[in-house]
């Protein structure tokens, strides 16, 4: 349903969602970013003869490798289906012409927002057996 929050966008400004959202992320945008960052996406993009072509048929194949994991072998659990897509997101992250660090941080939230729970309780048993350390000596 994320089509409810990103087609209005669209729609009222066509242009500006093309420019921000497609041409900006794959480097052909009418502005270029100066926190550009050294990954595999940018260097092609950069230094190689045809890397924008490239990092794009990369940033592709790995929108069809999810895709096709995701029709083969359905996640059964939202974990599950989190982690599926954040392993598909690190990879897109790194392809992409223009990228940062910064949109690293995309697929880490992706997988650990569905864990939190589990983080929650996993923090406070450590810090049972942290306290209950204390309490000897």
């Amino acid at each position: 349903m994320a089509a409810v929050a990103v087609v209005p966008a669209a729609l009222a400004d066509p242009h500006a969602f093309v420019e921000h959202v497609v041409l900006f992320p794959l480097g052909e945008g009418g502005v270029h970013s100066p926190a550009a960052s050294p990954l595999p996406g940018y260097l092609l993009a950069t230094y190689v003869p045809g890397g924008s072509v490239l990092a794009m048929a990369g940033l592709a194949a790995a929108a069809v490798g999810v895709t096709v994991s995701l029709a083969v072998r359905p996640p059964r659990t939202v974990v599950a289906a989190a982690d599926r897509l954040a392993l598909g997101l690190g990879p897109a992250m790194c392809l992409m012409p223009a990228t940062r660090f910064g949109y690293l941080v995309y697929p880490l939230v992706l997988a650990a927002w569905f864990r939190r729970t589990e983080l929650v309780t996993a923090a406070r048993g450590a810090a049972r057996w942290v306290g209950a350390g204390r309490g000897r000596g």
